[in-house]
């Protein structure tokens, strides 16, 4: 809605409203206007897998624990 693809009020269905913004949006974005939610669409909305780069800093490995002393 911010970025003035949807025309109507929100009302959390999935409609015809909803379908044609997601048709501007793809075109916008050069993927095939289908209305559909796939893949490229949801990377293209920000809502896709996020990848590591070489640049990217990866998680710390979890502490070491030592084990239990026996009883």
């Amino acid at each position: 809605m911010s970025k003035g693809y949807f025309h109507g009020e929100p009302n959390g269905q999935w409609g015809v409203e909803s379908t044609d913004a997601l048709k501007r949006f793809q075109a916008d974005q050069s993927l095939m206007p289908d209305g559909k939610l796939n893949s490229l669409s949801l990377i293209a909305l920000g809502l896709g897998p996020k990848r590591l780069t070489a640049k990217s800093e990866t998680a710390a490995p979890p502490p070491a624990t030592s084990p239990s002393p026996p009883r």
